[in-house]
């Protein structure tokens, strides 16, 4: 049920972002079905919007997401970007028909987080048996999602990315959120955004997890950061994964921040 969700929200996200480039979406879950494996999930428009034009918006996202589930509905896997046109092109139609564009001709599909809402949608199957079926009801009428359909992350980077570029740099990042138990990604504060990335410095995790280290939320680590671009066959970036190869120390960020204060004076 995790990763329908999942590819739901990167859907809306992207047909959201397609049209309007400040608004957003989160799901509220209603109610869950007792005994079997159902929930009714409400998509709540959250931006700069009046509440006509996230009644709008909330329509253009059930049809389109009608589209994308009806898109792989015979369809094994996606094996180009070549094959995503039709789709593009009726979510486009659809933008006009609903009223929903923030500017005029601003429609921009963002083919790669559709991408990666297909392989969430793949993964929500894998386990189902012969006769388990996924079904997906946004308008009043069930759409039964394809189990053969297949889309692994691999596969989306070979349709996609052209070319990679990596660097290696040695910084201080501000924890935001840990990792406490096991090797998932820990939320950092870069200079003045947020990232994620995941720690592979084992001998540092072992002294992490047996208390020999000791870090929370606020303080700094001084690292190996170890970023990884990608771009696509237009030169475009279209994602960024970080991983901290190196821990050197922790640090006092309290007066590291003294320390630049005075440095700028």
């Amino acid at each position: 049920m995790s990763h329908l969700i999942s590819s739901v929200e990167e859907f809306h996200s992207c047909l959201l972002n397609s049209v309007s480039a400040e608004t957003k979406s989160s799901f509220l879950l209603s109610d869950i079905n007792e005994g079997s494996i159902k929930s009714w999930l409400c998509p709540e428009i959250e931006g700069d919007v009046t509440e006509e034009q996230k009644g709008r918006l909330t329509k253009f996202l059930n049809y389109c997401t009608d589209l994308v589930i009806s898109f792989i509905a015979e369809r094994d896997t996606i094996e180009s970007l070549e094959v995503l046109a039709d789709l593009e092109d009726e979510i486009a139609t659809a933008a006009v028909e609903f009223e929903v564009e923030e500017f005029p001709n601003v429609f921009s599909l963002d083919r790669y987080r559709l991408l990666k809402g297909y392989t969430e949608l793949s993964q929500s199957t894998t386990e189902l048996n012969d006769v388990d079926q996924v079904y997906f009801n946004s308008r009043g009428e069930p759409k039964v999602i394809n189990k053969k359909f297949h889309l692994t992350k691999d596969d989306v980077e070979a349709i996609l990315i052209e070319r990679v570029e990596k660097n290696t740099t040695t910084e201080t990042l501000v924890i935001k959120k840990a990792d406490f138990i096991g090797k998932s990604m820990w939320d950092f504060l870069r200079k003045k955004s947020a990232i994620s990335a995941r720690i592979t410095h084992e001998e540092w995790l072992d002294k992490f997890h047996s208390r020999i280290e000791t870090v929370a939320p606020g303080d700094g680590l001084l690292c190996n950061l170890v970023t990884t671009a990608y771009f696509d066959k237009s030169d475009r970036l279209i994602d960024t994964k970080y991983e901290v190869v190196f821990v050197h120390k922790k640090v006092d960020v309290l007066n590291l921040q003294q320390e630049l204060k005075y440095d700028n004076e």
